[in-house]
């Protein structure tokens, strides 16, 4: 008898460890996790008895006597909970391990994640929540002395309704749970909605104007002409609402900002604004002049409406003429790839090309990885969704010689890992003439696939030793050093950035605290803590986004941008307005040519909270200094804030130039290209738009370039040792002036981590009488290639080891827009 009980208490110890918390989500969610503090605080208790019991039953010496029956009963209970907790903590432990990276889960093609990803109980893109919310909603409403619960869940189903586009329905739920609060007098929970009434009532009008009525001048910041809204009424709500709101908290700045543009839509600003809550014109107003732009992607049918994604913009069939090719987050979006047919006009080329059964993808990255002279693709996917949901794999797509494209993922070995990621940047660090690619992961080891010379890759980043391992948000090569060959920036939110400097034998090292670019300290990027960004929790410091290198001054030494990220409405509103704010700003840091990077960003005139997502940068007026774009944003409705342009002026600083040039949309911006897609000799830009809810998608925004009297000249370049495409080459020009000699640098890259630029170098030359000389330095080969005075305003190409360059004859090409 007393060793069956002893046998027993174990069984009863043993059931106790096995039924956890973790082991029983397992068995009882659905997702895995379970939600109730409740039931955890059940669960902790249970286990508390079941060891309790089976520890006295172990030591206790009491001669009770037990029938068979119920030893048995004892026996058989505790079997079953030992065998459900098992099964809970080995799936416990293998999604774990999945989580970790320790074990690969099975790897879906681009169809099968589709299917998966748009089950509804995925929390990204299905609408589970708003069915909990709603039987959570109907069960609090059977006891109705617990008003503020109900409040609670009509706030919390409004805004998972809002998410999917149900306007009305959250509208209605905040108006209901506004009447309950009024009488009530409790002036948070009556604020609190107000607020949340005002920003649903202005995504109303939103849907209303800028995607039912759209033209090329809605949703543009500031708001005016054809910009105005002709149903008012949305905006006279939401214009209600904030005013209510801002009695009581006047120092809201947020709100302050959402009431400002409600005034805007309506063409009440600024004098309707009440004038201690207006925001003068004049915060908005461009100091400097600009080329002005115009959005013309509805005119070309390049404006697909579609969520959050990459672009980008190059000559895919090498006839002249760039094209443009976009992707989304959204898991059954195909990519989409436009043709430019060269006479102002472009076609749908998706299912010709054979991309239409490419689906996702929030980023896209071009390169010619086999050299033969096709530019090829690779999507990026899982970004944002975690190890359980984020596990995508990337795709590699070859372009073939008849235009279309093929999955070669597998065969090129880039297809045996699966880890959410957004950033990649191809490069040829060990100079052998082939392309190398380097996958930023989200909490995952990063990846640095050396490429074989014979189409496939192998992954050597811990040999290499830059696993990295942080939550990767931004990838960029730069030969920061300049001895000859590329190293690598990369971009962590939330934990240090990492420079590896390469060593010239297959290793790097990291050196971005001694060089002072790690942003470790929180104090170098913002002062004080920031808003956590709902989907990267515990984030509270370095929070950054896109990078790049690139020569700011023009003195031959690669600088470095790095994005801030996360920052609350607030901040922002409160940096517009030069009051004192605590969001993640701009950085910008000068290479001195010492080794050494020295933080400019105050000194640049960028120390700003724009919240950038996708992000790239050209020169938008051709006078030789590089310029940049910011797709702005979060994924909450309420982050109207515009897409910013900065103007470089000679290297010295950057001027905010978006009213100027008319490229301030209050949609979200993402994946960004520059280009010169009309041959006239000037950059225009595309901007992928949408955000990340299921129905925050948006329409593409393609803005022309409308010019300007500098001279350019734009480079295409074929190399023979060195890689095809020449990414990594330099370019020295040497000009002459008005004021006298002057020299510009470049490299070729497609630009920032987040779009696609062409890899046909578009340089401006300022108001230079001619080009003096034209020098190429070519790494694999470590030769320079000069040509002396060379003609400007021409497109030539240059091939490597060539004697002389060609002229190339470009048809400039006239686009119609309404």
């Amino acid at each position: 008898m007393r060793f069956r009980l002893k046998f027993i208490g174990l069984l009863l110890i043993l059931s106790g460890v096995l039924l956890n918390k973790w082991a029983l989500a397992y068995i009882l969610a659905p997702d895995g996790e379970i939600q109730s503090k409740i039931f955890i605080v059940i669960i902790s208790l249970g286990q508390i008895l079941l060891l309790i019991a089976g520890l006295w039953l172990i030591v206790s010496k009491s001669g009770y006597s037990w029938s068979g029956k119920y030893l048995w009963g004892l026996s058989l209970l505790c079997l079953v909970m030992i065998f459900a907790g098992a099964y809970g903590t080995i799936k416990f432990s293998y999604n774990t391990a999945i989580n970790r990276g320790w074990i690969q889960p099975e790897i879906k093609d681009p169809q099968e994640l589709c299917t998966w990803l748009s089950k509804k109980e995925n929390p990204f893109f299905g609408e589970k929540l708003i069915d909990t919310y709603s039987k959570l909603l109907k069960e609090a409403n059977k006891h109705p002395d617990r008003p503020g619960k109900i409040v609670r869940l009509k706030e919390k189903l409004a805004e998972q309704l809002l998410r999917h586009g149900r306007v009305d329905e959250a509208i209605e739920k905040l108006e209901s749970a506004y009447k309950w609060a009024l009488p009530k007098n409790n002036p948070s929970i009556i604020n609190r909605l107000r607020r949340a009434l005002g920003i649903a009532y202005l995504r109303r009008g939103e849907v209303q104007h800028c995607i039912q009525m759209h033209n090329s001048e809605r949703c543009i910041f500031p708001i005016k002409n054809r910009g105005k809204w002709t149903k008012i009424e949305s905006a006279q709500k939401a214009i209600e609402y904030f005013e209510a709101y801002l009695k009581d908290n006047p120092n809201a700045v947020d709100v302050r900002w959402l009431l400002n543009i409600s005034f805007m839509t309506v063409g009440n600003y600024p004098d309707g604004v009440p004038e201690d809550q207006l925001i003068p014109p004049e915060v908005f107003a461009s100091r400097v002049a600009s080329p002005r732009f115009r959005d013309i992607a509805m005119d070309l049918g390049v404006a697909t409406f579609n969520g959050a994604g990459g672009a980008i913009m190059d000559d895919f069939d090498n006839d002249g003429f760039l094209d443009i090719i976009t992707s989304s987050i959204f898991p059954c979006e195909p990519l989409r790839y436009f043709h430019n047919n060269g006479d102002g006009t472009f076609s749908d080329w998706s299912a010709k090309a054979g991309l239409d059964d490419q689906l996702g993808g929030l980023n896209i990255v071009q390169a010619d990885y086999n050299n033969d002279g096709l530019l090829d693709i690779l999507v990026l996917r899982g970004a944002w969704m975690g190890p359980k949901y984020g596990r995508q794999r990337n795709s590699l797509l070859k372009q073939n010689p008849d235009g279309t494209f093929t999955d070669v993922t597998i065969e090129a070995g880039l297809g045996n890992t699966a880890y959410p990621c957004q950033a990649a940047a191809w490069a040829d660090f060990d100079n052998d003439g082939d392309l190398d690619l380097y996958i930023g992961n989200e909490n995952f080891p990063s990846e640095l696939f050396l490429n074989k010379g014979d189409g496939t890759f192998i992954d050597i980043a811990k040999e290499a030793g830059v696993t990295n391992g942080g939550m990767t948000k931004g990838v960029a090569w730069g030969d920061y050093d300049n001895d000859g060959d590329p190293d690598l920036y990369v971009s962590n939110l939330g934990q240090p950035n990492k420079l590896y400097r390469n060593n010239g034998d297959g290793t790097f090292v990291n050196v971005a605290k001694e060089l002072g670019v790690a942003i470790t300290d929180i104090d170098t990027l913002f002062s004080g803590l920031t808003e956590l960004d709902e989907y990267n929790p515990g984030f509270r410091k370095n929070l950054t986004f896109v990078s790049w290198f690139w020569d700011i001054n023009n003195d031959g030494w690669l600088d470095l941008y790095v994005g801030g990220y996360s920052a609350s409405l607030k901040n922002v509103a409160a940096d517009y307005l030069g009051e004192p704010t605590r969001g993640p700003r701009l950085k910008i840091y000068l290479n001195d040519g010492k080794g050494k990077f020295v933080d400019a960003t105050e000194k640049m005139g960028i120390a700003h909270v724009r919240l950038p997502m996708g992000a790239n940068y050209g020169d938008i007026d051709n006078d030789g200094f590089l310029d940049f774009y910011l797709g702005t944003g979060k994924p909450r409705y309420e982050y109207l804030v515009p897409n910013v342009l900065y103007r470089n002026i000679e290297g010295k600083r950057f001027e905010d130039v978006t009213t100027a040039a008319g490229v301030g949309h209050l949609q979200k911006g993402h994946g960004i290209a520059f280009g010169d897609l009309d041959n006239d000799g000037d950059q225009d830009i595309f901007e992928q738009m949408g955000g990340f809810f299921p129905a925050d998608a948006f329409y593409d925004a393609l803005f022309e370039n409308l010019g300007n009297s500098n001279h350019w000249i734009t480079i295409i370049f074929k190399g023979v040792q060195t890689n095809r495409f020449a990414i990594g080459a330099t370019i020295k020009l040497t000009l002459n002036t008005p004021s006298g000699t002057r020299y510009i640098f470049n490299t070729v890259s497609s630009g920032g981590s987040f779009g696609g630029s062409s890899l046909q170098q578009e340089i401006g030359l300022g108001n230079a009488t001619g080009i003096k000389e034209l020098e190429i330095y070519w790494p694999t080969s470590k030769t320079h290639q000069i040509f002396k005075n060379v003609k400007m305003d021409q497109f030539i190409e240059i091939t490597e080891g060539a004697k002389d360059f060609h002229v190339i004859k470009r048809k400039i090409l006239h686009f119609k827009a309404t």
